[in-house]
């Protein structure tokens, strides 16, 4: 989807206010993306590094403007020591129509009872992610895994800060969010467009392994140490659970969404048999 596209389709609906970005990445990636206005430019004053290069060299092909500045008034600005040397001022990130990052019936048609399984495409929906960390490799994740994008509620759950853009090291620049304001509705719409709900829960009846994923899947990943609301787990076609050592079970929110992403990827580029239609 195109810079130009994603600002047309998400007219009202990005964040309420500029936002100061830190980390090379996320600065470098800021500015090629061309998704913000840009305010300003801060690298850190007297440094050869390539990567910083990088980011002057990124900034002057976006005509912001550049300014040297020591690490303390580097930190002072990123309102943290992990800059890595680059702060920019941008403005909002756009956010997306849900049906604008789902895409109405990317199966073809149909819908309810009796929707296709004629596609591959994967969304990443969030139920709670409260932890800005966990959002941004979670958004790192389904960016370098192949999902379409990513929906979140817009309350009890982190966005897309600043802290969330560093630990997506510059994914959040690339990848379409959607933010809805009711995620059980969501997933109804989902389903209506086409597309089956897997819910990953450590209670899940199935492996990744006992699933079909040749028609699009909406993989829902629930909040740090609650999991996955009531109104959300009873909208799922399937719980997905993933298999671990029975002594440590327990895995992070964002390691978890990962593997599940993996899984449906491989199980995708492995033709996907094998496995339990969904029901």
């Amino acid at each position: 989807m195109s810079p130009k596209r994603v600002r047309t389709l998400a007219q009202g609906r990005g964040e309420e206010r500029p936002r100061t970005l830190y980390g090379l990445r996320p600065v470098r990636d800021a500015l090629r993306a061309g998704r913000r206005t840009i305010e300003k430019v801060w690298v850190l004053s007297g440094r050869g590094d390539p990567a910083l290069a990088e980011v002057v060299e990124a900034a002057e092909r976006a005509g912001a403007p550049i300014s040297r500045a020591d690490r303390g008034r580097l930190t002072d600005l990123a309102g943290s020591p992990d800059h890595q040397g680059a702060v920019v001022r941008a403005g909002p990130l756009p956010l997306l129509p849900l049906e604008a990052v789902a895409g109405e019936s990317p199966a073809g048609g149909g819908g309810g009872d009796d929707r296709p399984a004629v596609s591959t495409q994967t969304l990443l929906v969030l139920d709670g992610i409260v932890d800005p960390r966990n959002f941004g490799a979670l958004c790192r994740s389904a960016l370098a895994l192949g999902s379409r994008g990513v929906v979140f509620p817009k309350d009890r759950s982190a966005g897309p800060t600043p802290a969330a853009a560093k630990a997506a090291a510059g994914a959040l620049e690339f990848l379409p969010l959607a933010r809805v304001t009711n995620l059980a509705r969501a997933l109804e719409s989902l389903k209506k467009w086409g597309w089956w709900i897997i819910g990953l829960a450590e209670e899940g009846k199935h492996s990744p392994g006992e699933i079909r994923f040749d028609a699009p899947a909406a993989l829902v990943v629930g909040g740090e140490g609650i999991g996955l609301r009531r109104l959300v787990r009873e909208r799922c076609d399937h719980l997905m659970r993933i298999e671990t050592n029975p002594d440590f079970p327990t895995l992070n929110a964002s390691v978890a969404g990962a593997v599940a992403l993996y899984e449906i990827q491989r199980r995708r580029g492995a033709g996907g048999g094998g496995g339990r239609e969904p029901s």
